[in-house]
């Protein structure tokens, strides 16, 4: 087998180069995806003819801040790279935090050369049944022909049974993750302990902090996506994968074993081999005259000699393709193994292991932080001047308005980073007030949830204490009565608020926030108004009492 493989690949060296260049090409633009994509972008940017920035500079339209609504639009295209490429240091603070609450903290991902070894390993150990399943698939092929088949039929396996191994150790995986979450749920004391199933689960990697509070298991099970009973559930993938590899180790020993049987009735009924030695058999073949007595003991030493010949030759085959097939579970259930160790059940656990990386602290990624976002700052940059530049010109060949005129003069003033600033200082308002009205929402929940509870717990002692408790003086029962009537006629028991009244009581809140929140911008604008010189007289004579 190994001299066709040879000589295939000395035959198609010319295709298996072209394959293996795209193969590495491909693993380089997987690794450094977004770094390719912002190459390109910034080239589409930088065409002549048909360049985006062209295209941008047709637009005049100017916002109420100040900006050309098509350098608003520019600035974002480059500043999402920088949240894609390089999350800003508090993001990496989260992704810790997050993959620390999921217990995923020392997990990676399997890099694709690992995924390519994996492969190859799987791919040299089918590659034996898959040239004999060739001549199956293939019948009435060359030699050759066959050979090219064997090795997309080892391929094609080969990549399956990686994908299903793979899956079925990202099942296990999450099985564990989930049998830890029922196991510290059900050891949990706590009288009011929540329940699993059907939770409101508003946790994200933004917002890691919302449930700083919670129990571990819950931190995990925010952080799972689970059935409807929140159980491990049927492992799927394990079941499919166990069943391919068994069904593809029994296979290929049976057709083995087979074609072995096959080459050996071929030897068997094919032309005789010649032997040039002399034998009694001979003998007594060419000599029928021989009496039995002296035959038939030489005919049983021959056939017991050729029947233990035949079955040693049949016992080493079979051990043979026991011993392939074992190897072959083996190399499944270590890529079973690797699935396990490798690979993340979290929604959000990959994206965190991305922005995390390969740093050990924050100081180190904030140092690559800041060179990523100068970098991709002065690539938009570039272009921000590029396009205010073809502003300008335009506004010049088409005439505009003496507003339009003063914003193109000050065109200096905006620059890349001025926009990136305002837009991060917009999503970290808006990020702080989804997790205080978050934060509301599950403080008024644990609120009401436990009142429902108080209520036996404070009737109790009173229902059986009215019959026992004697009366030595007569002021003593009008004032127990009393004390009785006061406490069950107080209401204890809060009634729960619908969600119609939840959301009514929030858009108020949210409305008196808002109002609030005008009032302290005029205020603002008010102190920071200067008083000119006769605004100050007339206030400094009302303040002596001088009137007009």
């Amino acid at each position: 087998m190994l001299d066709e493989l040879y000589a295939f690949v000395l035959a198609y060296r010319e295709l298996v180069s072209i394959l293996a260049v795209t193969i590495l090409l491909v693993v380089l633009i997987l690794n450094w995806w977004d770094e390719v994509k912002l190459f390109a972008k910034s080239t589409f940017y930088s065409l002549p003819f048909i360049g985006k920035t062209r295209r941008l500079s047709k637009d005049l339209n100017v916002r109420r801040d100040g900006w050309f609504a098509s350098e608003r639009t520019l600035c974002e295209d480059f500043a999402g790279d920088i949240r894609k490429i390089a999350a800003d240091p508090e993001m990496y603070d989260k992704a810790k935090s997050y993959l620390g609450k999921v217990q995923e903290l020392g997990r990676n991902e399997l890099g694709i050369l690992m995924r390519l070894l994996l492969i190859a390993m799987v791919f040299i150990e089918a590659l034996g049944f898959a040239y004999v399943l060739s001549g199956y698939t293939l019948p009435g092929a060359s030699e050759k022909l066959q050979v090219q088949g064997a090795f997309g039929i080892a391929f094609l396996i080969s990549c399956v049974l990686v994908f299903f191994t793979h899956q079925a150790g990202h099942e296990l995986h999450k099985r564990g993750l989930v049998g830890k979450v029922r196991t510290w749920w059900n050891h949990d004391d706590n009288p009011d302990r929540p329940n699993l199933m059907g939770r409101t689960n508003k946790t994200t990697l933004e917002n890691d902090q919302l449930d700083d509070e919670h129990p571990a298991y819950l931190q995990i099970l925010h952080r799972l996506d689970t059935n409807a009973t929140v159980t491990k559930g049927t492992p799927i993938w394990t079941i499919v994968a166990v069943i391919a590899i068994i069904g593809v180790a029994c296979t290929a020993t049976y057709v083995r074993y087979e074609t072995y049987k096959q080459e050996k009735t071929a030897e068997t009924t094919g032309a005789p081999m010649t032997d040039n030695t002399f034998s009694l058999g001979d003998l007594i073949s060419n000599n029928d005259s021989l009496p039995d007595l002296l035959a038939q003991p030489q005919q049983d030493a021959d056939n017991k000699a050729s029947q233990e010949r035949e079955g040693a030759r049949d016992a080493a085959n079979l051990s043979t393709y026991a011993i392939l097939a074992a190897l072959f579970i083996l190399i499944q259930i270590m890529g079973i193994g690797i699935g396990y160790k490798t690979g993340f059940a979290g929604k959000e656990s990959k994206e965190a292991r991305r922005i995390i990386g390969k740093f050990s602290s924050r100081t180190a990624y904030e140092a690559w932080f800041e060179r990523k976002r100068d970098a991709i700052a002065r690539i938009a940059q570039k272009h921000l001047t590029n396009l205010q530049s073809r502003l300008t010109e335009r506004a010049a060949a088409t005439g505009v308005d003496k507003t339009h005129r003063d914003i193109l003069q000050h065109s200096a003033d905006r620059h890349f980073m001025e926009h990136y600033y305002q837009s991060e200082d917009k999503a970290y308002r808006a990020r702080q007030a989804s997790e205080a009205v978050s934060r509301q929402m599950n403080a008024h929940t644990s609120e009401a949830a436990p009142a429902p509870q108080m209520a036996p717990q404070q009737q109790a002692p009173i229902t059986p204490a009215e019959p026992a408790k004697p009366a030595p003086m007569p002021v003593t029962p009008p004032v127990a009565e009393a004390a009785v009537t006061t406490t069950v006629t107080e209401p204890v028991v809060k009634p729960a608020e619908t969600p119609e009244e939840m959301e009514k009581r929030l858009r108020a809140k949210i409305q008196q926030e808002m109002a609030e929140k005008k009032a302290r911008e005029e205020a603002e604008k008010q102190a920071k108004h200067v008083e000119t010189e006769e605004e100050m007289y007339a206030r400094l004579r009302r303040e002596e009492g001088i009137e007009d």
